[in-house]
């Protein structure tokens, strides 16, 4: 839906620099381009790394058609916290675009966030900054980054959260100012239910599994429960890759089990689509471990909103994602999850239902719409706090009535 009133009467554009290492091509920016496609009001521009490994594939940065795109190429790591960009691109971002608003996708104690932070401070200092983050797992960090983290607290206006358990850490932490859940999205055109039947393989109905290929994701579980299931007719679609998937492999072997699993490797997100639709449902048993608690779990939208059911472990957000519309079995429990696939298995009129109200969950709260409403109503509600701020400071300086 395309809004407009905020440009009537002349109104000035608000001016947003988004800044997002994984921003490279469109599918990738579906947040970026559903702002842009909504808010004409918003004139914005992004920022990101010429190159970047995402889902165990290298992929390179490519324009886009609704705004412009600049790129900045990495520097010291190729880990997430501690790469830094070359400033220059950034520097010129802000003297060029001069934002109003600078929207950062780097979490508070990060090398990258620290760089972007001081670059703001002296190339653009009238520019609020709203950073989005997603850490879930509550850590205490030495020096610098514990320095690092509580300068982003100071000089950021607003973060924005992916789920209520980045919020309490966010709190936990010591974060006061506005914190606000704006979850991830799903492209519901590209992810939406099939609208012809597929061929049923007669090696039995075809469970899912999406995602990086670590024991964290619950691949160990994921291999026991179905050799819970061996006498039951069915298949495994294993989309991914990663470094424990040659472990996951033996132990499906070592049950008996390698020939109903078919392995695809790592595949272009382009292709995600396809593959759900293969699927009869999707399982998610990640365990929480001192380094991975489920932050989101995008893959469990994309299969809602291409109709397909869904299991989740209650690691981290996945409860929350799934809502009523899917099941939720207890981490690290290999036979909870036998008997949730079963259900799945067995259950026609059940598989009927999820699919039908995790279409309906999505449309109503993970559609880009819908998120680009809600990050549009946050810039805009932090903008007007500043003014309002900034009016109140200079009312100080304005002589008393009965001065005048």
């Amino acid at each position: 839906m395309l809004k407009t009133d905020d440009t009537k009467n002349g109104g000035e554009k608000m001016r947003v620099l988004r800044i997002a290492h994984a921003s490279l091509t469109p599918a990738l920016r579906q947040r970026e381009r559903a702002l842009a496609r909504s808010y004409p009001a918003v004139d914005l521009e992004v920022l990101t790394t010429d190159t970047w490994r995402e889902a165990e594939l290298e992929v390179n940065a490519a324009a886009d058609d609704l705004f412009p795109l600049r790129t900045a190429r990495t520097y010291f790591s190729r880990h997430i916290q501690l790469f830094a960009y070359d400033p220059l691109p950034i520097i010129r971002a802000l003297r060029e675009h001069r934002p109003h608003l600078v929207d950062l996708n780097h979490e508070p104690y990060s090398i990258a966030c620290a760089e972007i932070l001081t670059l703001c401070q002296w190339f653009s200092p009238q520019s609020l900054i709203v950073m989005q983050t997603a850490q879930n797992i509550l850590r205490r960090y030495p020096p610098p980054f514990k320095s690092l983290e509580k300068r982003a607290f100071r000089q950021v206006s607003a973060a924005y959260v992916c789920s209520e358990t980045v919020r309490e850490v966010l709190r936990a932490k010591g974060f006061i100012k506005p914190a606000v859940i704006i979850p991830f999205g799903v492209n519901t055109e590209a992810f939406r239910p099939s609208v012809t039947t597929r061929q049923r393989s007669e090696k039995g109905l075809t469970i899912g599994f999406v995602g990086r290929m670590l024991e964290a994701k619950g691949l160990k579980v994921l291999a026991y429960a179905l050799a819970k299931l061996a006498t039951d007719r069915w298949q495994l679609l294993a989309v991914g890759d990663g470094p424990d998937r040659e472990e996951f492999a033996r132990e499906l072997a070592e049950a008996g089990l390698l020939d109903r699993v078919k392995f695809t490797g790592a595949v272009d997100y382009d292709l995600v689509p396809g593959y759900f639709h293969q699927m009869d449902m999707l399982v998610m048993p990640t365990q929480t471990t001192d380094r991975i608690r489920e932050q989101f779990g995008r893959v469990l939208i994309e299969a809602m909103a291409r109709g397909v059911p869904v299991i989740g472990s209650t690691s981290g957000a996945i409860p929350e994602v799934i809502g009523e519309a899917g099941l939720v079995v207890p981490e690290r429990d290999p036979g909870a999850l036998a008997s949730a696939i079963r259900r799945m298995l067995s259950e026609n009129s059940l598989r009927e239902r999820l699919a039908i109200a995790g279409r309906a969950r999505v449309e109503r709260h993970y559609s880009w719409e819908r998120v680009a409403e809600n990050t549009y109503d946050l810039f805009k509600q932090i903008l007007t706090a500043s003014k309002q701020s900034v009016l109140v400071q200079d009312s100080n300086w304005l002589p008393k009535a009965q001065e005048l």
